[in-house]
């Protein structure tokens, strides 16, 4: 996982990013479709966290984020759970970035590319200024509050807007985690090293998949399993309710 991670922040950040001129953060996509451009932008969001989730769950989160790339290195690795007041703070995030860009557009007339442009040229010096600022904002605020919460992940759970579109398809992926109830033990140990305090044993417990839209297919719960019990399936079911709380330890035996 942690090689193909650094193999995309090449190919994507470091050669379609910064070298193709593109602004692959969420307001490169907000340019785009309000100028109704189509560009490896659209392709990117489309594929990567808009329909493919709906075939591979938020794999991107955990494989192919270039902002993970650099938070999976500092020292929080194990999250001690979530702070639930602070999960609308990505909303306003998400609403923060389409008022900006809807204002420079709307108002001002301004873009960050040339809808006319041959796409087979690279992109314009603004949407790469764009695309450096935003991802500088994005690791110092990833930074910041992994430090803050002593949570690699912190940043992913209350910060992120590109994780509202990936919830959203997350909802009725095919790809999902499931258990083997009849060889759980309800140790716990794969809620210990869920990157999002996924309460596992409560979806086995229940004889369901994994059920959450927080679940980013990172496999260390696969990995953990004394038993064996975890695997990928491939089904379909709908997310009602994620449960994210450490509350295994009423299911042990």
């Amino acid at each position: 996982r942690i090689i193909n991670i650094f193999i995309f922040t090449f190919l994507l950040f470091g050669m379609a990013g910064v070298m193709g001129r593109q602004n692959f953060q969420i307001e490169g996509f907000f340019f785009y479709v309000m100028t109704g451009t189509f560009g490896g932008v659209i392709v990117h969001f489309m594929m990567a966290k808009i329909i493919g989730p709906v075939f591979t769950g938020r794999c991107w989160c955990s494989w192919g984020c270039w902002t993970i790339s650099v938070l999976d290195l500092l020292p929080f690795k194990k999250s001690g759970g979530w702070n639930t007041g602070l999960k609308s703070l990505k909303f306003f995030h998400f609403i923060l970035s389409l008022i900006l860009v809807a204002v420079l557009i709307l108002v001002f007339n301004y873009t960050i590319h040339n809808p006319n442009q041959d796409p087979n040229q690279p992109g314009t010096m603004a949407a790469l200024y764009w695309f450096l600022l935003g991802n500088a904002l994005y690791f110092t605020a990833g930074i910041t509050t992994a430090f803050i919460f002593k949570d690699n992940r912190a940043f992913c759970k209350y910060l992120c807007p590109v994780s509202l579109f990936l919830k959203l398809s997350n909802t009725v992926s095919l790809l999902r985690i499931k258990g083997d109830k009849n060889l759980c033990t309800n140790c716990g140990k794969c809620t210990d090293v869920c990157l999002f305090n996924i309460d596992i044993p409560r979806y086995i417990h229940e004889d369901t998949r994994v059920k959450c839209s927080e679940c980013v297919m990172c496999m260390k719960c696969v990995a953990a399993c004394p038993q064996n019990a975890l695997s990928a399936s491939v089904g379909f079911d709908i997310v009602r309710k994620d449960y994210l709380k450490k509350t295994y330890d009423r299911y042990k035996k």
